[in-house]
């Protein structure tokens, strides 16, 4: 047998592609490409871990990470209802769903992995406008949602954590069931989350009641993370990176708090070598943590770092795929993938904060546009399909050192722009250029 005998197809779910991303940067393109052929690789019929070895489970702690950079990438509505058909088909009887779906092993109602049961049907909801298959999963999420709070009345997530990864394969983990960041923090952090998500989901629906009630349970648990793991100095938790992030990007940090935590999240991770600790819960929220509280610039050194542990260092070693680990070229063998998407949720950001396309609305209804237009992020172009049209963005930096971006929007799309250091704009459909 020849070498020429042997022919390689690509396998997948047939979802359209809904979005694009080109830069001159390597390892911006090397990422972005590395996360759509693992997508691609682990969307086959059910959003699998991995593709090669002999697990490849619908976990849904990689799912619920992954969802806003996948659909971005890929129609997924079709998709994600199937796949919250199986959840619901497996919910067990007290209302925990299952951690693998369809199930392949007795867990279920792990913190940050069942999340995906009220994370999906909001994403979609989010990205679509679409609120169909919210009532469709409703009965479903609220009966996961009573089966937390049953036995927590506090509001901090202390029972029914039997199986409990925690923030999975981060930096300083010693082992894969380490509480590198506490494991009760990032429970209730993902509570408070969900409850902050039926709140949204239920005002969105007409569900006024219960829109209500969700309030109230969610100002329970803030209130109650807030008195276990915020201190005075801004210090979240044990002062982990993934804990900060978390309370930050979930708005668990109390509004004149919120400034001197991040600050110090930035000098903990500059004291650290300029890297990210994180593992699969507290990396998809890292950058747009930094960049929305005034540390852009180490967002940006974050993203373009090449040594170990970083995205770069996956692309500078060759990958076309995300790894499963920061250091997956020497990880256990035992447990470890060239193709897992998890780490790759990022990629959401390159679309929001590098290529400027946001939704400042569900379905698109509003896009929000603010480009970082670093120098050291090169120049490109992007494009996303909305349900309102094609969204499609260039930028890049003119010889003068000067910020420039393109916009050209569907008719009737309504953009506000803001570009570093300019007063914003509010444009409608057609093309349009700012700065340089």
């Amino acid at each position: 047998m020849q070498a020429g005998d042997i022919t390689g197809l690509v396998m997948h779910s047939d979802l359209p592609v809904t979005g694009h991303f080109s830069s001159t940067q390597p390892v911006l393109q090397g990422l972005w490409h590395s996360t759509l052929w693992s997508q691609r690789s682990n969307f086959f019929g059910m959003p699998t871990d991995c593709p090669q070895r002999d697990e490849r489970l619908g976990w849904t702690g990689d799912a619920q990470i992954f969802w806003p950079t996948a659909a971005f990438n890929m129609d997924v509505r079709g998709f994600t209802r199937r796949f919250l058909a199986d959840l619901r088909a497996s919910q067990q009887p007290g209302g925990a769903y299952m951690d693998t779906n369809p199930p392949a092993l007795p867990a279920a109602g792990a913190p940050g992995w069942s999340d995906a049961g009220v994370v999906l049907p909001h994403t979609v909801w989010q990205h679509h406008g679409e609120t169909a298959l919210i009532d469709e999963h409703w009965e479903s999420m609220e009966r996961w949602m009573a089966w937390i709070a049953e036995p927590n009345g506090e509001g901090l997530w202390r029972h029914r954590r039997d199986v409990d990864f925690g923030d999975w394969l981060s930096l300083d983990a010693k082992n894969l069931m380490d509480e590198t960041t506490p494991k009760l923090l990032t429970a209730t952090a993902c509570w408070a989350r969900m409850l902050g998500l039926m709140v949204d989901m239920a005002d969105a629906t007409g569900r006024t009641e219960r829109a209500a009630f969700f309030r109230g349970w969610h100002a329970r648990v803030v209130a109650a993370f807030q008195q276990a793991f915020v201190h005075a100095d801004g210090r979240v938790g044990n002062d982990s990176h993934t804990g900060a992030i978390l309370a930050l990007a979930f708005g668990l940090v109390p509004g004149p708090l919120q400034q001197a935590a991040a600050d110090r999240l930035a000098a903990n991770i500059r004291r650290r070598g300029t890297l990210l600790t994180t593992g699969f819960l507290g990396t998809p929220f890292s950058l747009d943590v930094l960049a929305e509280h005034g540390h852009a610039d180490l967002a940006v050194e974050l993203l373009l770092r090449t040594d170990y542990p970083s995205w770069g260092y996956m692309v500078a070693r060759g990958a076309t795929t995300i790894w499963e680990r920061w250091n997956g070229d020497v990880g256990d063998v035992a447990m470890n993938s060239y193709n897992h998407y998890a780490l790759g949720a990022v990629t959401a950001f390159l679309y929001r904060r590098v290529a400027g396309i946001a939704s400042a609305a569900p379905g698109f209804a509003r896009i929000l546009c603010r480009p970082l237009l670093d120098a050291r992020l090169g120049g490109g172009s992007a494009w996303h399909d909305t349900v309102r049209g094609r969204v499609a963005t260039a930028w890049g930096i003119d010889a003068h050192g000067r910020g420039w971006f393109d916009l050209a929007l569907p008719e009737g799309a309504v953009a506000e722009v803001q570009l570093p250091g300019q007063p914003g704009h509010t444009v409608q459909g057609g093309r349009h250029r700012f700065g340089a």
